[in-house]
């Protein structure tokens, strides 16, 4: 006869069999044989994931998004039945728009006879239906191992993204036969194909101004070596997405980390192109100024057809080639060579040496315009990100969320490793904090700063991600970039409203709710929940501010700079 234990067992042999490392979770009644059964294992010293308390949902979601931009691991999320689901909120969003390969397992909350409004049968998982790839419930006759099994194979197929498991507490509770455990194969896809690659090099060595744009590449690590080598062979600039790093900005071919709207500058590489070669990419949910000539090439290679619903820059592909950009990539910069002639290969050295002038005039523009600020009252958010590269090293992960500003850390803060760049892709602004929790969780011996709104530090749920922080011994550093309102919507009010700058007074401000009057005491909240924290008004206390507080982080407390920037 076989051997049996619980579905709770069996859960946390799936969890270890896929690499699962740590579970984010807040608790309901249906979790505790969860928590009984890893908990024993963990005083046992049995192997098991590592459970951390979130005390909100949505701060659980982000530090899983978090931990996954910088360990490539998959992510199991934990909440209570359809309270904690619908408590998730915007994180979900994110997450799903992120490619996040995770699993939210929630209890079921449904009786038989239960309805909706409509009278149909009540369905928990059409609350989550748009933004997952799966959803299930666990039945009767169900094993729990088989379905964890799928659902983390779903996850982790690309294009990846999360997964809706609901179960009652008896799945976890009967008795199951102990049967071997192993990830299910994800089938690969396969090459692409010969002709795709040969029109797409003849596409790239006839362009002047090709653009490479990078998207989720970085998912796996070894293809930011092959993306420098395919950039170098073809001299052409690349602009890198702002969730993650697939290209070092200290190359001389960067074009440097893709902004978003809030910044008026874009990128003017995307407006002179005349190709546009894109890998695993989607426009930004808040997309930057600047789009194409209307008579640019673009060729796309991605792993999701549909590139999550969202056309390039309102338009489709010339080309599109479904394709795994680890095989793509190299396949593609040998279709260039066996092209490149003598002359080509001369013009092509005088295109490198224009984009490196350029970068490092860019460099040169971005780090003169912040010093320039240094005395500027209220603080230039340029001279703050100017502050805080100088306390970072390269080695350090920067978790950046900022919008009105969202120009200034992409420009002052170089970023050249793999896993150091973690940004939201979507519309949700409460992630730069939970971010950093999950990513200091994933990383326990590198530093992690966070960069973010006002807003999103008030919707990131600071008391609960600071107590996570202090209680597992997770500290970051968070710099608030406080403009005391909703920077874009104040401009966008103001503009409807046809008022000019002068003409907006505070008090209309005011009672178009696009202000904070008055001001929060963000660090007062940091200090309350055990962190330090720090209020910084005076241009030329933010180079000390932030240094004493890289070091609070550095020796195990988490801290919160909050640096008061020009209203709008």
């Amino acid at each position: 006869m076989a051997e049996q234990y619980s579905g709770a067992d069996a859960f946390v042999e799936v969890m270890n069999a896929h690499g699962v490392e740590s579970i984010f979770f807040n608790p309901g009644g249906e979790q505790s044989l969860i928590q009984a059964t890893i908990a024993r294992n963990r005083m046992l010293v049995k192997p098991s994931p590592r459970l951390v308390l979130c005390l909100h949902e949505a701060v659980a979601m982000t530090a899983a998004h978090g931990h996954y931009v910088v360990s490539g691991k998959p992510q199991l999320v934990m909440v209570h039945s359809e309270l904690g689901t619908q408590q998730v909120g915007g994180a979900l969003h994110n997450a799903q728009w992120g490619r996040v390969p995770m699993v939210l397992f929630a209890g079921f909350a449904g009786t038989p006879h239960r309805q909706n409004w409509k009278g149909d049968p009540f369905d928990q998982g059409l609350m989550v239906r748009n933004s997952v790839k799966w959803d299930h419930q666990i039945g009767p006759d169900e094993s729990v191992q088989e379905v964890l099994v799928e659902a983390l194979k779903v996850a982790m197929t690309e294009p990846r993204g999360p997964v809706y498991i609901t179960y009652s507490r008896d799945a976890l509770a009967k008795k199951v036969d102990r049967v071997p455990i192993a990830p299910r194969s994800i089938r690969a896809l396969p090459p692409p194909a010969a002709q795709d690659l040969a029109r797409t090099a003849e596409i790239l060595v006839n362009a002047r101004n090709p653009l490479i744009v990078a998207g989720y590449t970085s998912r796996y690590p070894e293809t930011i070596p092959a993306l420098i080598e395919l950039a170098e062979t073809l001299a052409a600039p690349v602009l890198t997405s702002q969730v993650c790093l697939n290209f070092p900005t200290t190359h001389p071919l960067s074009a440097g980390i893709e902004q978003i709207l809030g910044s008026v500058k874009g990128n003017p590489y995307v407006g002179d192109a005349d190709v546009i070669l894109v890998f695993d990419y989607d426009v930004p949910y808040a997309a930057a100024a600047g789009m194409p000539k209307a008579d640019a090439k673009i060729v796309h290679f991605d792993v999701d057809p549909l590139t999550c619903g969202r056309p390039l820059w309102g338009r489709g592909a010339d080309l599109f080639v479904k394709a795994d950009s680890r095989q793509a990539i190299p396949m593609l910069t040998k279709a260039l060579r066996d092209r490149i002639t003598t002359e080509l290969r001369r013009q092509f050295a005088e295109r490198a040496g224009q984009i490196a002038t350029t970068h490092r005039q860019w460099k040169s523009e971005w780090r003169s315009r912040a010093l320039a600020e240094a005395s500027k009252k209220p603080i230039s958010p340029d001279w703050l990100c100017r502050c805080l590269a100088d306390v970072m090293d390269e080695e350090m992960v920067l978790v950046n969320h900022t919008i009105s500003h969202s120009a200034s850390p992409l420009e002052q803060i170089e970023r050249s490793r793999p896993g150091t760049l973690v940004g939201c892709p979507a519309g949700s602004i409460m992630f730069a904090l939970g971010a950093a929790l999950g990513a200091k969780v994933a990383v326990p011996q590198r530093t992690v700063v966070s960069i973010m709104t006002d807003g999103g530090f008030v919707w990131g749920s600071p008391v609960a991600t600071l107590w996570s922080a202090r209680a597992y011994k997770a500290p970051f550093l968070g710099v608030i970039c406080d403009n005391q309102s909703y920077g874009f919507i104040h401009g966008l009010v103001r503009r409807t409203a046809g008022e000019s700058e002068s003409g907006f007074s505070d008090k209309m401000a005011f009672e178009a709710g696009v202000d904070f009057v008055p001001p929060v005491d963000y660090a007062g909240v940091a200090e309350a929940c055990g962190a330090y924290g720090r209020t910084v008004e005076d241009p030329d206390d933010v180079p000390g501010v932030l240094r004493a507080a890289m070091d609070e982080v550095q020796h195990g407390r988490a801290a919160v700079v909050d640096a008061r920037l020009e209203r709008p």
